[in-house]
């Protein structure tokens, strides 16, 4: 335990002083049992204590937290190297759909005259290099691919304030109809993706299938038809500004003419934009006898190309329809917006990537009160404590089957120990905790881009994973408890000492948020915990709320 550790440097020296003179004085007959005892601290200066809470005799425990939900749209989708596409249809959280719009650069050299006389389209196939996809892969999904018709959404993007040009940075809710990006009614392709059996390899090339207004995008592609019908310029590696506004890229998103309808079932694909794309395949003809075939033919368009002055955007649209889940409590996306004035208490502790809802937990009066108690508890021999310093404060929330005590999982008292056990393999490994979520700012605790750049050297205390013996995430929040508690005591300072004037506000960090960890902001997957504590007659009481375990030094 570290609470002791301060006090043992302390001695370290004495220890040091009282060996020196034991080697000095060993001869003698008479020893000066006091020598040395001033530079021994007195050990009252401070004491260690240990408090949970709730504690686990409250029957009906207080309200130490307050848990709401949260939905911000300010999640960035824009040139992140993944696209998103697919869709779920889910109990609790509805339906989710995902797409994804990229402009594409040619890989290949296309020299002039390559395309030949009268050339004939074979085939397409969408490249992709699937990285993720949730649990149900084997549900076959149906995509379409639509062309971008259209560059305003850059080329007409408000110019954020201090800025002096447009970037090309946008979020989850990007909508690219009312964006005009592409024509609903007018997809070139379409092609699917799982089923039973057809398990997505880490590197596909899909057939698509073209529809008339495809074969036409190709005979484009091919400098047959439109602006550049001949005009092989438009394929010089000078040319992508051009190529860009000739060609602006494709669109994928789930085929809206084959919508999932079977709850349970679907999941939401990632592929990488570096190795994915479209590649096309044809032949061409022998000008004095054109039914003879001269050459094959091949072209492949990447949606990405490092180090390309143009032709590398990409933005991730997702959608949440939780008016389509069944369960009695659904969740009122409105009520949890960002925007939302008053967002109401929730019980429950909901984790959702994808942009979806996340909780808000702030620490409520009582909180701060109990450990106000734990100092005049301290103080009852007559000591003056003032404050106190955690030597290890670690938060705990657990599942919904799960109970503070480790008996009542085992034997199933409890709840449904194998609901649980299933719900351990499908939540999120990891849970993030931020001072704010639009900005990931996280808890001095979860040092996420320390963590990334330092890889398997580096293990924070944080942890944030799922302790599954006692079916709860475990998160170490020390450093971010203690300065919420310096926080508080400044705020208390301000109000003359005065708890009943204290300006909560000021209490800095009082709310932070609990969400997938920093990269995993896009999962699929979703949890549903234990939230703040909830009062007798509750129609869902929590039986576990979250946790707070703390072993605190008081210092006078």
């Amino acid at each position: 335990m570290k609470r002791f550790n301060n006090f043992r440097r302390m001695l370290l020296p004495v220890a040091a002083l009282a060996a020196a003179i034991g080697l000095t004085l060993g001869g003698c007959t008479k020893v000066d049992d006091t020598l040395g005892g001033n530079l021994i601290p007195d050990n009252q200066q401070m004491r260690a204590g240990y408090v949970q809470l709730p504690r686990a005799d409250e029957l009906n425990p207080k309200k130490y937290v307050e848990t709401r939900l949260f939905q911000t749209d300010s999640i960035v989708s824009s040139n992140i190297t993944y696209g998103y596409m697919g869709s779920m249809l889910n109990d609790t959280l509805g339906h989710r759909s995902a797409g994804f719009l990229s402009q594409m650069v040619n890989y290949y050299k296309v020299d002039s005259g390559y395309f030949g006389y009268m050339p004939i389209f074979d085939s397409a196939q969408i490249l992709l290099k699937v990285t993720s996809f949730g649990r149900d892969s084997v549900t076959e999904q149906s995509f379409a691919v639509y062309e971008v018709v259209s560059n305003k959404y850059l080329t007409e993007k408000p110019i954020a304030p201090n800025k002096s040009q447009r970037d090309s940075t946008f979020y989850l809710n990007f909508d690219p109809v009312a964006e005009g990006v592409y024509n609903p009614d007018e997809p070139l392709f379409t092609f699917t993706l799982g089923g039973e059996g057809k398990y997505p390899s880490t590197t596909s090339a899909v057939t698509l299938e073209p529809t008339e207004a495809g074969k036409k995008y190709i005979r484009r592609l091919m400098l047959q038809e439109g602006e550049y019908a001949g005009d092989y310029s438009i394929y010089s590696a000078d040319s992508l500004k051009y190529w860009v506004e000739a060609f602006k890229g494709l669109y994928i998103a789930p085929n809206p003419e084959k919508p999932l309808t079977e709850y349970g079932k679907g999941t939401i694909f990632a592929t990488e934009l570096t190795y994915s794309g479209l590649s096309v395949y044809g032949r061409n003809r022998v000008k004095d006898d054109p039914s003879l075939i001269k050459d094959t033919i091949g072209m492949v368009y990447y949606f990405y190309k490092d180090g390309a002055e143009f032709g590398s955007v990409s933005v991730n649209n997702v959608k949440h329809d939780y008016e389509e889940a069944t369960i009695a409590r659904r969740i009122n996306i409105e009520e949890a917006r960002e925007t939302a004035e008053n967002r109401p208490e929730n019980p429950l502790v909901y984790v959702e990537g994808m942009g979806g809802v996340v909780t808000e937990m702030t620490f409520s009066p009582e909180f701060f009160a109990e450990l106000e108690a734990e100092i005049a508890k301290g103080n009852v021999d007559g000591k003056n404590f003032k404050t106190l310093a955690f030597s290890q404060v670690r938060m705990s929330i657990y599942f919904n089957d799960s109970d503070y005590e480790w008996e009542k999982i085992a034997d199933g008292t409890a709840g449904d120990i194998l609901r649980m056990t299933d719900q351990m393999n499908a939540y999120p490994a990891r849970l993030g905790m931020y001072t704010n979520y639009k900005t990931l700012t996280p808890i001095s605790d979860y040092a996420y881009i320390y963590e990334q750049n330092y890889g398997s050297s580096v293990t924070l205390a944080y942890n944030g994973k799922i302790n599954r013996s006692r079916g709860c995430y475990v998160m170490d929040i020390t450093g971010y408890m203690q300065q919420l508690w310096n926080s508080y005591m400044e705020a208390k300072a301000d109000a003359g000492g005065e708890v009943a004037n204290i300006d909560w506000d000021k209490v800095k960090n009082r709310s932070v948020y609990i969400g997938p960890e920093a990269y995993g902001l896009y999962t699929t997957s979703f949890g549903v915990l234990q939230g703040m504590p909830t009062q007798a007659g509750t129609a869902e009481p929590n039986n576990a709320p979250i946790r707070f375990s703390m072993a605190y030094n008081l210092i006078k």
